[in-house]
């Protein structure tokens, strides 16, 4: 039997100096965005573009309170719906790209924060690893032209479909009316998104975009079934939103403000040398052109209509001039970092296209220094030891319910869902709101010094950033983890230690009575998995480090009554030691491979807890989707390790994440008779 490594101190717990926001799922309350912040708050050493804000700022998620948990969480059966409205066979012609699950929106889901509504046609690979939408090469391009209306925040994107699909957008007849049919439940599903955009913003919302032939599409068709008059013909031009405010006042009891402007633009990909090479171009060209100049004449018209955002520099009047002269399209505009998830890894959204799929179960993403569909990078062997099967070997998806996907976030459910307890990491600050994307704790995890100065040489390309520092509860917490990096799911996750050695932890956690009153730091932001642990203790102790440990630690401290520090591994244990803690029990571990000092490190943290400790087998348990963020899959934070990184010259520019493979093999959930025969007697009237 392996010999336990731990050991425990009995210190003095410091008074926290560092006051944090009050946290909680519904609220989050610190200095608001707009008003008068420190300007040293956030330090980050790491070069990333302004235009995107600050790395400490992100959205947390639809408001606890808000229907739109209840439309996000409700979802059709998109692929029993596709393989019996196409004819298709289950996994062997199915329309939906369906492993790596749906991707909603982008933007602002709080009451009266949408000045412009975007419809898109469905999402990509860069849309599946940030779980928004409109995150890839045409989310950027759409971004660039929605700053130069002035609109750099105020904005919800929304899409044809939430699942991507597989192709292009098709003729079939079926397909048609899967797209556009009025009874169609897909559309029936996205009318009630649609719905709730204007529900929410009813006073603000001024602007229709329609990207794309689906998007215009989509736009047109809910138009028209509330009341507008609309058509995708000459870019949306003869678009009428005018009856739309009668249909809502009539239907939902909604006052709509403002009037409305529908415009469209070709989809950008259009200009791809095997769609339309410069045909296609010179026609996207004069679409974007030709919109904002309609957005100028409409704003002439109507001096009050569309305010430009906070951040637009140009007077009203220089902006109007600008948008009359037409729009130049060309190259991306960043997506700002509050439009993703806290942590998301900063390619996402930076410039066009960062990944590409590797089969239909694997996406690989690359660094700044990388090529979209590198053929050349080089991988380990496709991951096989937790992913083949359920059994007792697999991790148990604990908490998934008899409607829950595996690769879906949880499923709503009214009977379960609390407002106080959401099942999923609202981020470091908790809820924020419109004018609130950032707070003292999400400061303080990208506030870190130059870290190659330091000397700790990282794998990770400086354009992934800082990702998966830390996961759990800021406010609340009893236990206190730092644990050294040990998988490269982070990079995905967004949340730390998520793996297989992070499943480990979990179920240990789990034995020593703590609930979910935790918070685990990793040891060091970046990639540094295989370099020389004597190298990183070295540079994670150096002062400039210890400074930025003791601001996080102490940030969380005082919202907190931590009663245990567990360390994992040797830079996790310089860095605690390093921060000289005091009346605060200390277990150090240096791995989970010994189940002995699993088990003693588990007694321990019961003790200062006074709790009753459990046993520990060496099991794995899934991370709690209160620990992931908003729309994380159910099979992310499973099935052991999941994402991996490239070696050789793809060394530290190349990362894939991989679906597991039991969730490859899965079938769809099976319709009953009397749906198909509601689905058929409908798309029927439709297809002739």
């Amino acid at each position: 039997m392996q010999k336990p490594s731990w050991k425990t101190l009995a210190k003095i717990k410091p008074t926290a100096f560092l006051l944090a926001g009050v946290m909680t799922a519904a609220s989050c309350t610190h200095t608001p965005f707009n008003s008068q912040r420190d300007p040293q708050s956030v330090n980050v050493a790491l070069p990333f573009d302004a235009r995107r804000g600050s790395p400490a700022e992100y959205d947390a998620g639809a408001p606890a309170d808000s229907k739109w948990i209840e439309l996000f969480g409700s979802t059709p059966n998109y692929r029993a719906i596709g393989i019996e409205a196409l004819g298709g066979t289950a996994k062997t012609d199915e329309k939906f790209r369906w492993e790596f699950g749906p991707m909603w929106y982008r933007g602002r889901l709080t009451p009266e924060s949408v000045k412009v509504f975007v419809v898109g046609q469905e999402g990509a690979q860069d849309e599946n690893v940030s779980n928004r939408a409109f995150t890839g090469s045409t989310g950027t391009r759409t971004q660039r032209f929605l700053n130069h209306l002035g609109i750099t925040r105020s904005y919800l994107f929304l899409n044809t479909f939430v699942y991507t699909i597989n192709g292009q957008l098709e003729d079939d007849p079926r397909f048609k009316w899967l797209e556009q049919g009025d009874e169609s439940p897909i559309v029936e599903y996205r009318h009630k998104l649609f719905d709730q955009m204007m529900a929410t913003n009813s006073q603000t919302v001024s602007l229709f975009m329609g990207v794309g032939s689906g998007g215009k599409a989509s736009l047109a068709t809910w138009v028209n079934a509330r009341g507008g008059k609309c058509n995708v013909a000459y870019e949306m031009k003869n678009c009428d939103t005018r009856g739309m405010k009668k249909w809502f006042k009539d239907n939902m009891g909604i006052e709509i403000k403002n009037d409305i402007l529908a415009i469209g633009v070709p989809h950008p990909g259009g200009a791809n040398p095997n769609l339309g090479g410069d045909e296609a171009m010179a026609n996207i060209k004069a679409g974007f052109s030709g919109a904002a100049q309609r957005v100028a004449a409409f704003k002439v018209a109507n001096k009050e209509w569309l305010p430009q955002d906070i951040d637009e520099k140009a007077t009203p009047d220089e902006l109007v001039a600008r948008l009359q002269a037409g729009y130049t399209y060309k190259g991306y505009a960043p997506i700002p970092f509050r439009d993703f998830a806290f942590n998301t890894n900063w390619r996402m959204g930076s410039e066009g296209t960062t990944s590409n799929r590797w089969g239909a179960n694997s996406i690989q993403v690359y660094s700044d220094a990388g090529v979209y569909n590198d053929k050349n990078s080089v991988f380990p062997k496709y991951p096989q030891d937790m992913d083949s099967g359920m059994n007792e070997k697999h991790t148990a998806l604990i908490g998934m319910s008899p409607r829950d996907l595996a690769y879906e976030s949880p499923r709503f459910n009214a009977s379960t869902w609390s407002v106080a307890k959401p099942d999923f990491d609202y981020g470091p600050c908790g809820y924020l709101r419109y004018d609130q994307p950032a707070c003292e704790l999400s400061e303080a995890l990208v506030s870190w010094p130059n870290l190659k100065q330091a000397g700790i040489n990282y794998i990770s390309h400086d354009s992934f950033g800082y990702f998966g520092t830390y996961r759990g509860r800021g406010k609340g917490a009893q236990v206190y983890v730092v644990m050294d990096q040990t998988s490269h799911d982070d990079l995905f996750s967004a949340r730390a230690v998520t793996g297989s050695q992070g499943q480990k932890l979990q179920a240990i956690l789990s034995k020593t009575g703590v609930g979910l009153n935790y918070f685990i730091q990793r040891s060091l932001p970046v990639d540094t998995l295989g370099v020389n642990a004597s190298e990183l203790v070295a540079g994670a102790t150096k002062p400039e480090m210890t400074a930025t440990y003791k601001r996080i630690y102490d940030t969380v401290a005082a919202n907190s009554d931590i009663k245990a520090v567990i360390t994992v591994g040797p830079v996790a244990k310089a860095i605690v030691d390093s921060l000289q803690l005091q009346r605060v029990q200390i277990v150090q571990l240096d791995n989970l491979d010994s189940i002995t000092a699993d088990n003693e490190a588990i007694n321990m943290v019961s003790a200062a807890l006074n709790t009753q400790p459990g046993t520990y087998n060496g099991e794995l348990m899934t991370i709690p989707r209160e620990d992931l963020p908003y729309h994380s899959r159910w099979w992310m934070g499973s099935s052991g390790d999941r994402g991996y990184r490239g070696e050789n010259y793809s060394l530290g520019n190349y990362y894939r994440v991989y679906a597991p493979q039991w969730v490859s093999r899965l079938y769809p959930l099976s319709l009953t008779a009397e749906e198909k025969a509601d689905l058929n007697a409908k798309m029927k009237k439709y297809v002739k």
